[in-house]
């Protein structure tokens, strides 16, 4: 009679339980959520732009997109010095948490120049990551 009691205890603290949070991409970035890494580079050279293989000196170079747009890098921890807010195929999206972030130690050493928006062509399995008209925009494919 004990271990029915305990088993259906259990069972009910099983039932109660619930996920506390939906980790399901939101409908705005469901087609870049994800982890994606960078290919290339566009560059130019004598007033022409062309596109040029990213040289690895350790590990390639990733970043993943997660369920609310927070932009994550390598570790898995907050971007340093990503923008607020993305424009994905021409359509803004305002990133907002909506789970805890872990502190990365290594923001203290960064000096951000950032830029509010990223500008983000994607098709596929192929991105185009674009930040401020003064930087290189990045080519990324999914992992």
């Amino acid at each position: 009679m004990r271990q029915i009691l305990c088993v259906l205890v259990i069972a009910m603290m099983l039932a109660a339980c619930k996920k506390d949070r939906n980790d399901d991409p939101l409908p705005e970035i469901a087609s870049i959520a994800g982890k994606w890494r960078m290919t290339e580079v566009e560059k130019t050279e004598n007033g022409k732009t062309s596109w040029y293989p990213v040289v690895y000196y350790d590990s390639p170079v990733y970043i993943t997109f997660r369920f609310d747009g927070v932009i994550l890098d390598n570790n898995g921890l907050p971007y340093c010095c990503g923008p607020d807010s993305l424009k994905i195929n021409g359509v803004p999206f305002e990133i907002v948490p909506k789970a805890d972030l872990p502190a990365n130690p290594s923001c203290a050493f960064v000096d951000c120049a950032t830029c509010p928006t990223w500008e983000i062509t994607q098709s596929g399995d192929e991105m185009i990551v674009g930040a401020c008209t003064t930087f290189p925009k990045y080519k990324y494919v999914r992992e």
